[in-house]
């Protein structure tokens, strides 16, 4: 997020984004250094309190989602009917009671 320079456009410390977005001070230098990301719910919150629009906070930002894995043979099943065995036996089976601490 562009939280830096739009809280030093406007002259505060991050103590005063925290109150007046309702977040705890101490939540507004990990979203400014970019180590945590903020709720949607936070992010329009501080937007507001900076006096930015979400836009303007998130501009030059660049997403790319993570390499889609395929693994061979997906999620289909062999047929194998002592695979099939166990897993049927698997299910019917009674959990095990849980040991006391």
């Amino acid at each position: 997020m562009n939280m830096r320079k739009h809280r030093e456009r406007l002259g505060i410390s991050q103590h005063e984004v925290g109150y007046r977005a309702e977040v705890h001070p101490n939540a507004i230098s990990p979203m400014e250094l970019g180590q945590t990301m903020p709720r949607i719910e936070t992010f329009i919150r501080v937007a507001a309190a900076l006096r930015a629009t979400p836009g303007e906070m998130a501009a030059g930002i660049i997403w790319t989602p993570a390499e889609m894995v395929m693994v061979p043979g997906d999620f289909q099943v062999p047929n194998d009917p002592k695979l099939a065995a166990k897993a049927a036996a698997l299910r019917e089976a009674k959990p095990r009671p849980r040991r006391q601490k």
